[in-house]
């Protein structure tokens, strides 16, 4: 099957933060597996098979078959908890997955290449979307979905609605949200003075404001 990864757990009976620490000790991770309204699993896995699928070519939309004593399950990587002191991986939790029902998936959107825009007609690049939620089995899920702006010009932009996913993937983000988009420098540095103006007009109303509430509590004083 493609795009399938295999890894070996073992079972975790205990659980706590002496089970936990012990196990990081190790140079094994905590996890569990739910989903599918079945009953979670505990499980420990190896730190670096955890860090060799963050690395894969699909990170954490790999799906994966996690062995465990004499049970196999198709999983699939859903959350990583770090310790908030360090980048150390303390905790992990994997969706289990029916391999032919669709899954929710966030895909990462990758630009190449120069716009016209920027590069003949002294426009601003915007990148303002950098991933979408799709539906689709999990094996089917993109790596990366790659946009090629060289034609874009200035004024011009880039939707969701126009990619090109194919019929086994379902777009769940709104079509209209833009990815990216060539400004006009002259347009943005209209806005960004007005944007400043706005602001300074606000700020002595602002001011007023707060000596009104101030001069109100003194009274009730």
């Amino acid at each position: 099957m493609e795009n399938v990864m295999t890894i070996k757990a073992e079972s975790r009976e205990g659980v706590g933060k002496q089970v936990a620490k012990k196990l990081r000790r190790q140079g094994k991770i905590p996890a569990i597996i739910y989903g599918e309204k079945k009953e979670s699993i505990t499980i420990s896995i190896e730190l670096t098979d955890l860090k060799m699928i963050l690395k894969s070519e699909k990170g954490e939309n790999t799906v994966l078959k996690i062995h465990r004593d004499n049970i196999q399950v198709d999983a699939m990587l859903k959350e990583i908890q770090y310790d908030y002191l360090s980048d150390h991986i303390i905790h992990a939790d994997f969706l289990r997955l029916d391999l032919d029902k669709p899954i929710t998936a966030w895909v990462p959107i990758v630009v190449k290449g120069e716009p016209i825009g920027v590069k003949l007609e002294d426009g601003i690049f915007d990148f303002v979307t950098r991933d979408i939620q799709v539906k689709c089995l999990a094996t089917k899920i993109p790596k990366e979905i790659v946009i090629d702006i060289s034609d874009l010009h200035s004024g011009h932009s880039i939707k969701i609605e126009d990619l090109e996913l194919g019929e086994e993937i379902q777009l769940l983000s709104d079509p209209q949200r833009v990815i990216c988009a060539v400004a006009s420098k002259a347009k943005a540095e209209v806005e960004e003075e007005a944007g400043v103006e706005e602001e300074a007009a606000e700020a002595p109303a602002e001011e007023a404001e707060a000596k009104k509430e101030e001069e109100s509590t003194e009274e009730k004083k």
